[in-house]
């Protein structure tokens, strides 16, 4: 999953995310541009900005922590080229990004303005849905090197920081992966954990 454009595990997803919008927005004849809003701690940014960049009919503002990602991923995001990507930096941490993004969707925008919101953090079912094959993947992938058997349950540690690839886990689980204990573990930016 690192080998994508960012080396992020979601770019799987994230170059997944555009064509699916790019679709249901010509399946329902949308009109409307979509603006994709993102908050990131470092590794969404950039591979939702690579993977909307220059997608025709969208267009991607992505806001991160000023002081909460790493010198890669903020030169990442800053230098990412494309006529529909924006990068904002954020005074706060990553929670004061994400408020300020669920406050946009909150408030909403008048529909005579030819703009729909949407997002590509993991409340957009399509980022989400295609995580949940990496569970399926891992699982093929373990079946295949003999170290289980078909119907053992395996247990999965995911590292996470807003809940997302651990919520995939618990769909793959849900929609019959034999999994058994999905562990969410995270560094001292603990707000999920507490």
């Amino acid at each position: 999953l690192f080998r994508g454009p960012t080396s992020a595990f979601k770019d799987v997803a994230l170059s997944m995310l555009p064509q699916l919008i790019t679709q249901a927005r010509e399946q329902t004849a949308m009109s409307h541009e979509i603006l994709i809003l993102t908050a990131t701690s470092g590794d969404t940014g950039k591979a939702a900005m690579a993977g909307f960049c220059n997608v025709p009919g969208t267009k991607i503002i992505v806001f991160y922590p000023d002081q909460g990602v790493s010198a890669v991923q903020k030169a990442q995001m800053v230098t990412q080229e494309g006529s529909n990507v924006c990068v904002c930096a954020v005074r706060g941490n990553f929670d004061d990004t994400q408020a300020g993004v669920k406050e946009i969707f909150s408030l909403g925008v008048p529909d005579n303005c030819g703009i729909r919101l949407s997002s590509a953090n993991s409340i957009n079912i399509g980022r989400l849905a295609p995580q949940v094959v990496y569970y399926f993947r891992a699982y093929a992938d373990l079946l295949a090197a003999g170290r289980i058997e078909k119907g053992d349950k395996v247990d999965f540690v995911v590292p996470t920081g807003n809940f997302g690839d651990i919520l995939a886990g618990y769909y793959a689980k849900r929609l019959g992966l034999p999994v058994g204990t999905l562990i969410c573990a995270s560094n001292r930016n603990d707000v999920l954990t507490d």
